[in-house]
């Protein structure tokens, strides 16, 4: 009977967790779907069940949804790396700095914090200092990751303000809400040609994502004007030097990301699928970066001792 009890109150306690940062979906919630959940894996509360999806966000560069207080706004972050200062030792009666032994992603197998930088757009970064509850939305291909945390500070990491979280409390398994974006992997050779803007030269730019229904890439801070949302553009995939696909868009967003490198400017663009043939084409060029994006992460996984998760 004790057992029982004590059993209730576990799943009543996941239940208020559940309620607190997944409000929305909380009524669909019984405490019979949540031992399901639990068994499943749907639901994650050990940290260790949590850590895989932190180390693939940060070694596979991965942009992380930002939601605060539950605001359907979404703001966009990176999972960062808090890389210890350096140290300050004497050799030859000189004092020197080196680095510290540390291996990148260190710190997240201590499961205490999660280290993410600035939002963007910038005002989510005033929202979030005031917040009382914080979701991380991170995507696989096949399901998206949600983690429930709270910020507990901002600090600098080698003179760079981010962002300290908690480590999450709790998380869950979805299906994907959104077409499976494939990200282009550096291995893969595929610059896109963008024209359809009159008087003005063709663009190379470096594909970032592509789904079966859109595709984003990066562009220059002074090409942001060049985009404009609702026009049509024209796209020319060139796979390993090769003319691949051909396909018209119009432009949903022309966005500021914050990157490991610095700053990028992102233009998303939706694809007018004119024919069976050409969606074929599009599904196939999916199916090519997903495959070389997944053999990537299988050798970085390899080379770290991590399993990643693509």
């Amino acid at each position: 009977m004790n057992d029982k009890k004590q059993k209730q109150e576990f799943l009543q306690n996941i239940l208020k967790k559940l309620a607190f940062f997944f409000p929305n979906q909380s009524p669909e919630y019984t405490l019979q779907s949540i031992e399901e959940g639990l068994e499943a894996g749907e639901i994650l509360l050990q940290g260790k069940e949590i850590l895989s999806y932190l180390q693939t966000a940060l070694f596979d560069d991965k942009i992380v949804e930002v939601e605060v207080d539950g605001i359907p706004r979404v703001y966009f972050s990176r999972i960062y790396d808090h890389t210890p200062d350096l140290e300050e030792v004497e050799e030859d009666g000189n004092l020197i700095l080196k680095e510290p032994e540390y291996k990148e992603g260190d710190y997240l197998k201590e499961m205490t914090r999660i280290i993410s930088l600035p939002l963007e757009p910038g005002m989510g970064n005033i929202h979030i200092r005031n917040s009382q509850k914080v979701l991380l939305r991170l995507f696989a291909s096949k399901y998206a990751v949600e983690m429930g945390t709270f910020i507990e500070e901002m600090i600098l990491v080698r003179e760079l303000p981010v962002l300290r979280l908690a480590f999450p409390t709790i998380s869950r398994i979805i299906p994907a809400m959104r077409p499976f974006r494939a990200k282009v992997p550096n291995t893969l050779n595929l610059p896109v040609v963008v024209s359809g803007k009159k008087m003005l030269p063709d663009l190379y730019c470096k594909a970032i994502e592509v789904s079966a229904d859109g595709m984003s890439f990066l562009i220059q801070k002074e090409e942001r004007e060049l985009f404009q949302i609702g026009e049509m553009r024209t796209l020319q995939f060139i796979l390993d030097d090769v003319p691949h696909a051909k396909v018209s868009g119009i432009v949903r967003h022309v966005s500021k990301i914050r990157g490991k490198g610095g700053t990028e400017f992102r233009c998303g663009i939706q694809f007018e699928l004119t024919t069976h043939a050409l969606a074929a084409n599009i599904e196939n060029l999916v199916a090519i970066i997903q495959r070389t994006h997944l053999k990537e992460l299988a050798a970085k996984s390899e080379e770290i001792g991590i399993s990643l998760i693509g």
